[in-house]
């Protein structure tokens, strides 16, 4: 019964064709959008545009990275319910390549035109303090960055390159190859990570400074990789290959692996405040003084509220996680709110709040066309490869051992 249920379950591909469309629509509105946006930016430099379009990129590049940490950490530790997202990880993780291209406009107005990040202008480096000026300078900043996408993508190629390997031979020594190279290629991408986001985010305001802030950013792109390989693929539970995967186990694996990053999202946001607001030392005080200024401060009350408690008290429901259909909306209330949670966290870099919410169609049309590139290749990568891995059949034993039981 349960094998003829499988085989009649059609397949996954159409679901993914329709992903496909929506991108393509999304990529068509948003760039017309962003046009108009660009031409009516009268700020100085176009910094109302210039931050819309970083909002895109570090909301985008926050799920790439999302991806690209948790297939580092599944092929560490080979754990049964990240298979369920693992090519998903892997679709997302080869995004980093255009993610290199987003980045290219940000390099050329930082390095050429000396502008979009405040440090860029060398009468404002000068007045940093030694060691800021040392980092900040143009030219190490843009080595670094060379660095950064270098090692993510030669590593991440190996590991995918060696899972579908796998999928076709069945050899597991590949496995244990990957098991071998991943944790210290993953312990350098952490490293990395967190120097990436000091760069492009940080460093917005020069004069901010967190030790959390490169953890901070990890456990909230884990979190929204997982709710974005979750809602994808309880959206596909009744289709091939997923039909034959999905059960009660796997979906309280996922509920768990979200309240857990969900409760670290919360842990790491609470002591990063509490050790400034303690503190009170202007260096890092700027961050959360420009956001707690007009409606900004609602914003941030409602990320507590909605990204941390609302998540949190319905992921402690043993039915919620149990149940496809209200995990799936679970997942996809995490994700979509990380929008306003990146939003807050970087649009005010170069807006203040007089005319934050005026030009907020600015910020919607560049997470739509950037987020509408990203989502034909992602699709276009997905469709690549197999949607579960051949190589490990864990999944598919459970669910039969499940329903023979």
């Amino acid at each position: 019964m349960s094998e003829h249920q499988t085989t009649e379950a059609p397949s996954a591909l159409p679901t993914l064709t329709k992903l496909g469309n929506i991108a393509t629509g999304m990529f068509i509105l948003g760039g017309a959008a962003l046009a108009a946006g660009y031409f009516s930016d009268q700020s100085a430099g176009h910094k109302v545009f210039a931050g819309a379009y970083h909002f895109g990129f570090i909301f985008w590049l926050t799920l790439t990275l999302g991806c690209a940490t948790m297939t580092y950490l599944h092929h560490t530790i080979r754990s049964q319910w990240s298979l369920s997202i693992l090519k998903v990880m892997e679709a997302g993780n080869k995004n980093l390549l255009l993610m290199a291209a987003f980045f290219i406009p940000i390099a050329i107005a930082t390095v050429v035109n000396k502008s979009y990040f405040p440090w860029a202008d060398p009468a404002f480096l000068e007045k940093l303090p030694i060691q800021k000026q040392q980092w900040l300078n143009p030219t190490a900043w843009l080595i670094r960055a060379i660095v950064y996408f270098t090692f993510w993508i030669w590593t991440l190629s190996r590991l995918n390159a060696s899972s579908k390997a796998q999928d076709a031979s069945r050899d597991e020594s590949l496995a244990e190859a990957r098991r071998s190279f991943a944790p210290p290629m993953g312990v350098l991408h952490v490293i990395l990570l967190t120097f990436a986001f000091t760069d492009w985010l940080m460093s917005l305001n020069p004069m901010f400074f967190s030790t959390l802030y490169g953890a901070w950013h990890m456990a909230t792109g884990i979190l929204m990789a997982i709710a974005f390989g979750t809602f994808l693929t309880l959206l596909m539970r009744t289709k091939r290959p997923y039909a034959a995967a999905v059960n009660p186990v796997l979906t309280k694996d996922l509920g768990n692996m979200m309240l857990g990053f969900t409760m670290i999202f919360g842990y790491f946001t609470l002591s990063q405040f509490l050790i400034i607001w303690s503190g009170n030392l202007p260096e890092e005080i700027v961050f959360f003084v420009q956001r707690f200024e007009g409606p900004l401060v609602f914003v941030g009350l409602a990320i507590v509220v909605f990204q941390f408690f609302g998540p949190f008290l319905a992921l402690l429901s043993g039915k919620a996680k149990r149940t496809p259909e209200l995990l799936i909306w679970v997942a996809g209330w995490i994700f979509c709110f990380r929008i306003v949670d990146v939003w807050w966290q970087v649009v005010p870099f170069f807006k203040g709040p007089s005319v934050v919410l005026s030009t907020i169609w600015i910020d919607l049309a560049a997470l739509l066309f950037l987020g509408g590139v990203w989502l034909i290749f992602f699709v276009r990568n997905l469709k690549q490869n197999e949607l579960l891995p051949l190589h490990d059949t864990r999944l598919q034993d459970t669910k039969l051992a499940l329903e023979a039981h």
